[in-house]
């Protein structure tokens, strides 16, 4: 018989504990010297993620369109913040291109699903809209922050073939062209190779977590689904509109290669 569902207690999360003493076990006889970070981390993740229990449930108790658009309008200016701090090279304007794309985005997603996928009612609820609205964000941040960082990359490498392009006439756009398809093609293999795996080698969390609060399994799986065809969506659109705004600013007006751009910075 399947249970309802599991409640976790305050003494079962000191249960866990015994993971992380464990790791720091084997941490220590490797001597790996990451003591000190694991115990700041698993503490910093205590805190933080008790405190935003408490957060989330006055957030929930929030019933306002302007609110809850607010919010998401916050966490997407965060994520667009993380994304430029994460660059290893400087680019120029990458604030606004990373803000475009995640608000780009979530428009489109958030506003499929809510609307058309769940028929959420009100579809401003806090109960849907923030935790999918930051599956959205945070996927299209990893996504287009690896895309950014490859795209770069890619620039350093092709240096003389794009200077080559443009001798000949091509326009900048072009010239890159090879450079923002091999980016954003690097940077969807592992949605892709998520897609390709799961329910055969990984139950993933969301999914899992679901199944352990009662849900039935076939929705749980309907809902994995989703969320899989959701985040593959997200890390697409997202890169193609960073790349489209980002690749001019390694251009001049008069259409030449910006190779300070490219250089490392230490």
């Amino acid at each position: 018989m399947r249970p309802d569902f599991y409640v976790l207690n305050w003494n079962d999360l000191i249960v866990s504990l015994a993971f992380i003493a464990f790791s720091l076990f084997l941490i220590k006889k490797w001597k790996l010297g990451l003591e000190q970070t694991l115990l700041v981390g698993t503490l910093r993740s205590f805190v933080q993620l008790t405190l935003m229990g408490y957060v989330l449930t006055w957030f929930f108790d929030q019933q306002h369109w302007a609110f809850m658009l607010s919010l998401l309008f916050i966490m997407i200016l965060i994520a667009s913040y993380e994304g430029t701090r994460r660059q290893k090279n400087e680019i120029p304007h990458f604030f606004s291109a990373m803000f475009v794309a995640l608000l780009g985005s979530a428009i489109l997603i958030l506003g499929t699903i809510l609307l058309f996928i769940l028929d959420v009612e009100p579809w401003y609820s806090p109960y849907a809209a923030i935790p999918i609205g930051g599956m959205i964000i945070g996927n299209g941040l990893n996504s287009t922050s690896l895309t950014a960082n490859r795209f770069v990359g890619e620039l350093r490498h092709r240096e003389k073939e794009i200077e080559t392009l443009l001798a000949l006439g091509a326009t900048p756009k072009l010239a890159v062209y090879d450079a923002m398809k091999a980016s954003i093609h690097a940077a969807l293999i592992p949605n892709i190779n998520a897609m390709m795996t799961v329910g055969l080698v990984q139950l993933p969390g969301v999914m899992t977590g679901q199944i352990l609060a009662g849900i039935d399994p076939i929705i749980a799986v309907r809902y994995q689904i989703m969320i899989m065809y959701m985040w593959f969506t997200t890390a697409t659109m997202a890169n193609i509109i960073m790349l489209t705004i980002v690749y001019r600013q390694f251009f001049t007006k008069k259409m030449q290669l910006r190779r300070e751009l490219l250089r490392e910075q230490a």
